[in-house]
């Protein structure tokens, strides 16, 4: 840094500086100083003045202030001096060196006489609050994004439909993220669909569409939309000037009506799920003062690898859900299509034992026995399949919403008494001595075929899987409700297995040594909660199960 310093005094001289004493002590102070008169006329300039600015300080006499520092800083130091000068009132200010990047601080104040000009230098520290500035305003920047980040990730995540999610995207970049903001989706016929558009200025929503009608986009472009559709890339310009736009058109009409959207910058970003391209997020600037900067591209990369996720989440329960209609729908006409033969099938076959029985073999014709037997097993065939068919139904019914309940009194206990002499054949094959143990009466209002059913798959499953093994039911009543239990002896349930139990198609046991659908318990399950009641297990593994249904004897108010 360069001055001026011309001429020579010798202080001790003339007697118009500070006395030998103070110049001493000058001499020393880390500051620049220099003392005027005030007119100001330089009268003493210390080392640290001509380190500062270079010069030689004996040359500062008969030279004002104004003229020690370099020019650009003239005009308002001559000013401030006068003031202190005339007022007495020190004043302070700082100066920014911009040339060299250097900062200054400067003090006046008038004493004895004499302006006392002081100035430190503070570059170290203006730089060390600029770096300190840049830290923080970029953890505010980013503690930003992460709010809007997290605030996004709610928004996506609470919807599963496709437009939806897109919707709810456009809106939540404006105004945030940009003046205005779109979606644009690949179509299986080579097109582009536009599901969503939002601006600060709703006209430009109606203008922006008119402009896609007369210029589609297109997935073969060599810029815009349709590249980062078709090369899953982010596009990125900063500052959309007309050149940029006459380059990238050849049809001047086409970039005469891009100029006029007025858009000065913008990203495009995919929306990208598995290495799979779903879709193109688009921000735009209208603004000319607004810029984008490499952290709102990474800010825009995250919002739209949010966005993607859900969607993906959103067609992947979209197609479970379908699949599971469709498997819905498939049981439901397979089990009425199945049910009609059985049903004639069976009643043949009643007939037909009920015929053998009118006219018994005499003794000894081995055939006859031969046919009855056969007879006999068909039927019990055609019973387990009839259930099984009914377990489909009743799957269809209650997935569908259309179980319905047709309450009446009845009497708990008497039902099991009337239902457990018809498993005498199947115990005696398994080999299962079966204990009852009821009250006299155990009534309420229930749906009397369900309950049916409940001791029927309840019972059943204790034959099954307590095979050679004495099995207990038990009736019990209070004013409140009445409960059944079962329990058996068999090869019991292991406990971290028990809650998969009452789970739709969920089979614990060996399909090779038990058969069923594993549907037996989610509907006993499905069919105590409609009726407000809970069905409870205590069970280990080899060590037998107890079920237990508890049912209210009265359904709640109301």
């Amino acid at each position: 840094m360069e001055c001026c310093l011309t001429g020579r005094v010798d202080h001790h001289l003339t007697g118009e500086g500070p006395a030998s004493d103070d110049t001493a002590l000058w001499d020393q102070f880390p500051e620049s100083v220099a003392i005027c008169s005030l007119e100001g006329v330089c009268l003493y300039a210390n080392p640290a003045l001509e380190r500062a600015f270079g010069g030689r300080r004996e040359e500062l006499f008969g030279r004002t202030p104004w003229e020690v520092y370099p020019e650009v800083l003239r005009e308002e130091l001559q000013e401030r001096f006068r003031r202190v000068s005339a007022t007495g009132e020190p004043e302070e200010f700082e100066w920014h060196f911009a040339s060299r990047e250097r900062w200054f601080v400067l003090r006046l104040f008038r004493g004895q006489g004499r302006v006392y000009v002081f100035s430190r230098e503070n570059t170290s520290e203006k730089k060390q609050e600029a770096i300190l500035r840049g830290l923080y305003d970029e953890t505010r920047r980013a503690q930003r994004h992460a709010a809007f980040l997290a605030q996004a990730s709610e928004v996506l995540t609470s919807s599963l439909e496709h437009d939806e999610i897109l919707q709810r995207l456009t809106h939540l970049a404006v105004p945030p993220l940009a003046d205005g903001c779109s979606v644009d989706v690949p179509m299986p016929d080579g097109s582009v669909r536009r599901v969503s558009m939002a601006h600060v200025r709703p006209e430009m929503v109606e203008a922006t569409r008119a402009y896609h009608t007369r210029y589609p986009i297109l997935l073969d472009a060599p810029h815009g939309v349709g590249k980062v559709l078709r090369t899953g890339t982010t596009e990125y310009v900063a500052e959309l000037r007309p050149e940029i736009v006459a380059r990238a058109f050849q049809d001047e009409a086409h970039g005469r009506a891009t100029l006029a959207l007025g858009v000065s910058a913008y990203i495009i970003v995919p929306l990208m799920s598995r290495g799979r391209v779903l879709g193109a997020l688009s921000l735009v600037n209208t603004e000319k003062g607004r810029r984008y900067t490499q952290a709102d591209v990474r800010l825009a990369e995250d919002l739209a690898r949010r966005a993607a996720t859900s969607l993906d989440n959103g067609r992947l329960y979209t197609e479970a859900h379908e699949a599971v209609r469709a498997r819905d729908s498939f049981l439901s006409v397979a089990s009425h299509e199945l049910n009609t033969p059985l049903t004639s099938l069976t009643l043949n076959v009643q007939a037909l034992r009920r015929q053998l029985e009118a006219h018994p073999a005499s003794v000894g014709d081995v055939a006859s026995e031969s046919i009855s037997s056969k007879v006999l097993s068909v039927q019990r065939q055609l019973s387990r399949m009839s259930g099984l068919v009914r377990e489909l139904l009743d799957v269809s019914r209650i997935t569908a919403g259309k179980l319905r309940l047709e309450r009446e009194e009845m009497d708990l206990a008497a039902l099991v008494r009337e239902l457990v002499p018809r498993y005498a054949e199947e115990l005696a094959r398994a080999g299962c001595a079966l204990r009852l143990e009821t009250p006299p009466t155990a009534t309420g209002s229930w749906d009397k075929l369900r309950v049916e059913q409940v001791i029927q798959n309840l019972l059943s499953n204790a034959i099954k899987y307590g095979r050679g093994h004495p099995i207990e039911v038990q009736v019990g009543v209070d004013d409140q409700r009445a409960w059944l239990l079962v329990r058996d002896e068999g090869v019991g349930i292991a406990v971290e297995a028990q809650s998969r139990l009452f789970q739709r198609f969920e089979r614990l046991a060996s399909e090779r040594h038990y058969g069923g659908l594993g549907l037996g318990l989610w509907i006993v399950r499905q069919i105590v909660d409609a009726m407000d009641g809970r069905i409870l297990v205590r069970s280990a593994s080899g060590q037998g199960s107890t079920f237990t249904v508890e049912l209210p004897r009265r359904p709640p108010a109301g």
